[in-house]
């Protein structure tokens, strides 16, 4: 499949404390996605399996496969396999924050939210971009902003951003997933991937990209180098952050 540009003003939030990101916004303003970094890395994509193409059941219970940095989605997806085959999961590198089964119990309910969403789209847009490796956008509008700090709190940073190129771009509206998890009606898989609006008169559109999106505004960008959590990655031997940060 090409690449194409995607037109547009959009919105990203992401955490000054997610180092990921912050790595790579800082080394050249751009986020791409699992599968478009396989489409342009030869080296990647000889042994990348993208997920969209691993059998369900597989990621239920072995979870995704592993190699280069996947959505949130995906990590609970992850996680779930990791707790269904008996395993701890926990917050923290050197000494982990072991979680208690309340919390184990809702990352087996979002896993299993976010299995059922993948194995919708199969069914009713094969070719969209999958939940489980996209980045996921927002419009950029009061609207938009609104959106994405609804989903991922009042502190999040809002990140202009345009998108050079992209496989593949789904729009579709929040609403329906929000009311999946409160209530598991098949209907609402099927109006998410056909892309329906849960109001017409306002709806909540997130737009999953597999590509590549690109930041929009200097100053933003500019506080993700000057703040983001890759400035807290050295090594106490003195390795480089980009070490440091390829074996976390």
């Amino acid at each position: 499949m090409r690449a194409q540009p995607y037109p547009g003003r959009f919105i990203h939030g992401i955490s000054f404390g997610d180092w990921y990101p912050c790595w790579n916004l800082s080394l050249d303003g751009r986020l791409r996605s699992p599968d478009f970094m396989a489409a342009v890395d030869p080296g990647l994509a000889a042994t990348y399996r993208p997920i969209r193409e691993v059998p369900i059941e597989t990621l239920r219970t072995s979870g995704v496969p592993q190699g280069v940095p996947t959505p949130r989605a995906t990590w609970y997806v992850w996680a779930a396999a990791w707790v269904r085959r008996g395993g701890h999961v926990g917050v923290g590198l050197n000494s982990p924050h072991w979680l208690p089964q309340p919390d184990l119990r809702e990352i087996l309910r979002i896993g299993d939210v976010e299995l059922a969403f993948e194995g919708a789209r199969r069914q009713y847009l094969p070719e969209g971009a999958s939940r489980l490796a996209s980045l996921y956008l927002a419009d950029d509008s009061d609207i938009g902003r609104a959106h994405v700090r609804a989903m991922l709190g009042p502190s999040v940073l809002l990140l202009p951003v345009v998108v050079p190129l992209a496989l593949r771009v789904s729009r579709v509206d929040t609403k329906w997933f929000d009311l999946y998890c409160q209530d598991a009606k098949p209907e609402y898989l099927e109006k998410y991937w056909l892309s329906l609006p849960g109001d017409p008169g306002a709806p909540t559109w997130e737009y999953l990209v597999d590509g590549m999106i690109e930041v929009d505004d200097q100053a933003a960008l500019t506080r993700v180098r000057e703040f983001g959590a890759h400035r807290k990655v050295a090594s106490k031997r003195g390795e480089s952050t980009e070490q440091r940060a390829a074996g976390v």
